[in-house]
């Protein structure tokens, strides 16, 4: 059955997932995959098997939120009524796509809606969606599926990974695509703090699923003041300082200046000039953050199709 709904891809050398991510709504969606200048065959493999399929090569990797801005504004300019974003390395169980849609048409109130996800095999739940569908966010989800009561249609949660998002028009020319003050990694947060900032609601249908490969994702301990370190530190500054949903964020991003200040001081008094070094790294950082969270939230409290021209 075909909707309106076009389906972005955004890929990177992913010719290990790309076919069954394709199959599993290319009969049912028009397929646009936006290209992050790949290494291997992906870009060859979609020319040569998908005819159909919207191919746009970008000459850089522009990461995950720019990139999906690019497939996104195509598909508004196509008239299309929803965007699905579908991760790379996920594929949908048949029949999903279209619970999502229906779902999505019963529930106007919800700008995103995103199915159970587990991993690649279908046989377990993906570890972070167990997370954001825990009981603090949803006393509902597990209570009913573990008790055998009555499912209900749809589940508010206010968040869940972008792996898989039907959002509809409406939603995104009234909050935008993903703000490029994000490279990679805390976008999704973000469009979501501003989706449920403008009135619109978060939900999980639990009748349909996606697969996710997350399985050999390993999160090893980061050590202190080393690059990553420094770059974790900048997304999830800007995913606390860029929410609109929280209203005294300059107050809080000073307190966490006066609180690195006194470590300064500590480790002045202990000769740790190398981690005094670090430390106003630190607050350098944050009067970057403090100015491009500034012009954002400028942006972002404002209804419009932001970032998608």
């Amino acid at each position: 059955m075909k909707f309106k709904i076009a389906t972005i891809i955004v890929t990177y050398n992913g010719l290990q997932w790309i076919e069954d991510c394709i199959n599993s709504v290319v009969d049912d969606t028009q397929v646009i995959v936006v290209d992050n200048a790949s290494k291997d065959d992906t870009v060859n493999f979609i020319k040569d098997k998908y005819k159909d399929v919207i191919l746009i090569e970008n000459k850089d990797n522009h990461g995950f939120g720019k990139a999906n801005n690019i497939g996104i504004a195509y598909a508004l300019k196509n008239q299309m009524d929803y965007v699905l974003l579908l991760n790379q390395d996920a594929k949908m169980e048949k029949g999903s796509l279209e619970k999502l849609f229906l779902a999505s048409k019963k529930h106007k109130d919800f700008g995103i809606i995103s199915p159970i996800h587990c991993n690649w095999n279908g046989d377990f739940l993906e570890s972070s969606f167990a997370n954001y569908c825990s009981y603090q966010h949803n006393k509902h989800f597990y209570s009913d599926h573990v008790l055998s009561k009555s499912l209900k249609s749809i589940y508010e949660v206010p968040f869940i990974a972008a792996a898989c998002w039907l959002l509809t028009r409406e939603v995104l020319e009234s909050v935008g695509g993903f703000d490029p003050i994000f490279k990679h990694l805390g976008e999704d947060v973000n469009l979501s703090q501003r989706v449920r900032y403008h009135g619109f609601k978060i939900g999980i249908i639990p009748t349909c699923i996606v697969m996710h490969d997350t399985d050999e994702r390993v999160y090893d301990e980061i050590e202190k003041f080393s690059e990553r370190y420094f770059y974790k530190l900048d997304y999830r500054n800007k995913m606390k300082y860029a929410d609109l949903t929280i209203p005294n964020w300059e107050e809080k991003l000073n307190y966490a200046k006066s609180q690195i200040k006194k470590e300064i001081f500590i480790s002045l008094v202990r000769f740790r000039f190398s981690h005094v070094k670090c430390y106003l790294k630190q607050i350098k950082q944050l009067h970057s953050i403090k100015s491009q969270c500034t012009k954002s939230r400028e942006i972002n409290k404002n209804k419009g199709s932001h970032y998608l021209n």
